[in-house]
């Protein structure tokens, strides 16, 4: 396969444009990154990429990357573009003082290492809103990051997807977090079939784990849990990177650390809480605490109360004024369908910027 970088297109204004994935199995960060790479493709102006340090068969052959798969290269010396836009945290080996890089995150979690990260290095911040600045500005090495509030773009008309469910039962989605550092909640989970089967019974039940529950390529991936999770009764597994059009389709949401819950927010409708670590985890109205989110909905520490609180939650939703104040926090404009214009345009300032003192070079 020739996965060389094409010539430098001929007009004098357009650049080469990188969006920096790592891997192909980091569909969440396909998602991320879908917005901006449709934009700048459809606009035809600047030569983009889609890079990724090996390109394999699941380049092709996801659904996901269908229409992508032309933009895929494996030339990582991100030296060579013009522009990264990342939603990866880069890491030491993969840049040098002269990556022109913009981080535009791939969700809105609460996790810590996500903001013990420095990004003070970086062209610029595309932040979703106040709140993820906020915790950015906690870590010392960040208090001299570049950034800009821009909003969420997944937030710009998510995509429609036909119906799961064709019934009058209410749906429920349950989307658990990656396993790192013990606090995906999959496992309790799964250890409850019975609780499962009561909820199927008089609910449909949509399970979106974090794409990473599927990914043989990291750290803490366990294929007993995929093998339970296909086996499970009555349910829709889906596996995507995005979960907008399945949130779209729900009327509750059950989670537990996952930066998913931000997403859901969007949609203004109740949430239950699984709490991976029982008697150790609790609500908490500290913003740099990882169960910040917990305030907008009930915690079950028990699966067997999460029958009950399903029921209660969408019988009677007391944490909506909640849920709405933690969005505009979270979100700068949270449903005005503007987040991408306005990363965009600070991408388009970058790209019109010279590098001055910076080898441009294409790769043959």
């Amino acid at each position: 396969m020739n996965s060389s970088i094409a010539n430098f297109p001929l007009n004098p204004t357009a650049k080469r444009l990188a969006f920096y994935l790592r891997s192909c199995g980091n569909s969440h960060y396909f998602a991320a990154i879908k917005p901006y790479l449709n934009y700048f493709v459809e606009q035809g102006i600047h030569k983009v990429f889609i890079v990724v340090s090996q390109i394999t068969s699941e380049c092709h052959h996801n659904h996901e990357y269908q229409g992508y798969t032309h933009l895929f290269t494996d030339n990582t010396d991100l030296d060579t573009y013009d522009l990264v836009v990342t939603p990866s945290f880069l890491r030491a080996e993969e840049r040098t003082d002269r990556t022109r890089a913009v981080q535009i995150f791939h969700g809105m979690s609460d996790k810590p290492f996500t903001y013990e990260r420095d990004f003070s290095d970086y062209l610029l911040c595309l932040c979703v809103g106040q709140r993820q600045v906020d915790r950015l500005r906690q870590t010392p090495c960040n208090q001299t990051l570049q950034w800009k509030l821009i909003g969420y773009p997944k937030f710009d008309h998510p995509p429609i997807l036909p119906a799961l469910f064709e019934n009058d039962k209410k749906t429920l989605i349950y989307s658990p977090t990656w396993r790192k550092e013990n606090i995906s909640s999959i496992e309790i989970f799964l250890d409850h079939p019975e609780i499962i089967e009561q909820l199927t019974q008089d609910y449909n039940l949509i399970v979106k784990p974090h794409p990473n529950i599927f990914n043989p390529d990291r750290q803490f991936y366990d294929p007993s849990i995929v093998d339970c999770l296909n086996q499970l009764p009555n349910i829709h597994l889906i596996q995507s990177g995005n979960v907008m059009p399945w949130f779209a389709q729900a009327d509750l949401f059950i989670g537990d650390i996952s930066a998913a819950g931000y997403e859901w927010l969007y949609y203004d409708k109740p949430m239950v809480f699984l709490n991976p670590q029982p008697g150790i985890l609790q609500v908490s109205t500290d913003v740099a605490s990882m169960t910040y989110l917990w305030q907008c909905g009930e915690v079950c520490n028990d699966m067997a109360q999460l029958k009950s609180l399903v029921d209660e939650g969408l019988r009677s939703d007391r944490h909506q004024p909640m849920r709405e104040q933690l969005l505009h926090y979270s979100v700068f404009n949270p449903r005005d369908n503007n987040a991408t214009y306005r990363g965009v345009n600070e991408i388009e300032q970058l790209l019109a910027q010279p590098r001055v003192g910076d080898r441009v070079t294409v790769a043959t």
